[in-house]
């Protein structure tokens, strides 16, 4: 008898394993990513119940237990958090305790932008709710060219001066290590000032040393910049354009009365036209060597530059440039 009763239990036992494994399985294998909003001031039987809409738990009342004997309900936060389905119920009631209960998005700052184009790219993606007072705060606090350009990932609705501290402590990190070890003459904010006008005219990546160098060139001997992009910054946002760099600069706009012109004054401008890369710092910092060029044209064909020692040279170029449209 005694050994019919203990095989019938192994048999039970047996029969029990793949049932038991399958309700762990059901109760425990997490799915899909999912978002759930949880909003201010509601109960925890009314998170329990959101979470077992959006497949989050299995079962409100274990969930509730589990909330009752770990007294964490009133340390669950609001907000909106990426969670996955059929997750344990201890996991998720740490989640929502811990996790910030916002959400980031990302939000690309291109080299070479101004500060109205990255408070627009701000503000487009929801990060910021007015471009104005992120244009206002960055240019009261001189931050133009400071921003770091870099991929971030941001939640909606920051305060304007929640995100400079966030670009500037990018600055820090990246290019204060190369401007804290340069020697020469120039102060961080001309080299910042310098690699912005790089950072607009170059479009081979490679050219950037050559092209710092033609800058640095006639810095050394006194002569004017004469750098368009100086000039597109001094005249704005052209709404003909649809766009903060005007093309096709005419007579007249290389004329205009700004200290920014670097056609109409010497020396290197008062602060940068926009926020330069890691890589046209350190083609000012590491200019092309014995590089004795002072002009430089637009080769459209190859998508670079012909770089001149002197002034007829140059005249050649464009008009080899202008023979090859």
């Amino acid at each position: 008898m005694k050994k019919i009763f203990l095989i019938l239990f192994a048999l039970i036992i047996i029969a029990a394993l793949p049932l038991s494994f399958g309700a762990y399985k059901y109760f425990n294998t997490e799915g899909a990513e999912t978002e759930v909003t949880i909003p201010p001031g509601v109960s925890a039987g009314k998170i329990a119940q959101l979470l077992k809409d959006e497949g989050v738990i299995k079962s409100t009342l274990w969930f509730k237990i589990c909330l009752k004997f770990s007294g964490a309900a009133p340390m669950l936060r609001s907000g909106v958090f990426t969670l996955k389905k059929n997750m344990p119920a201890s996991k998720v009631i740490w989640r929502l305790i811990n996790d910030s209960g916002t959400k980031d998005f990302k939000v690309k700052i291109l080299e070479g932008w101004r500060i109205e184009e990255i408070a627009e790219e701000l503000e487009k993606n929801e990060i910021i709710k007015d471009k104005y007072a992120f244009i206002n705060a960055a240019k009261e606090g001189g931050y133009e060219g400071f921003l770091f350009p870099s991929t971030y990932m941001l939640p909606k609705d920051m305060n304007p001066s929640e995100v400079i501290a966030l670009m500037l402590a990018e600055y820090e990190k990246n290019i204060r290590p190369l401007t804290a070890k340069y020697q020469g003459k120039l102060t961080e904010k001309e080299i910042l000032t310098i690699a912005s006008i790089v950072e607009r005219e170059a479009v081979i990546d490679a050219e950037r040393p050559k092209i710092a160098a033609v800058y640095l060139n006639r810095v050394k001997i006194g002569k004017k910049l004469e750098a368009d992009p100086t000039v597109q910054y001094a005249l704005g946002y052209n709404a003909q354009e649809g766009r903060h760099w005007k093309k096709g600069l005419t007579l007249k706009d290389l004329r205009v009365d700004s200290p920014y012109n670097t056609y109409r004054y010497n020396g290197i401008p008062p602060g940068p036209i926009a926020s330069p890369s890691v890589n046209s710092v350190k083609a000012v910092l590491n200019p092309e060597p014995d590089f004795e060029a002072l002009y430089f044209v637009a080769d459209n064909e190859t998508g670079g530059h012909i770089f001149s020692k002197n002034y007829h040279q140059h005249l050649q170029s464009i008009r080899a440039v202008r023979k090859k449209k």
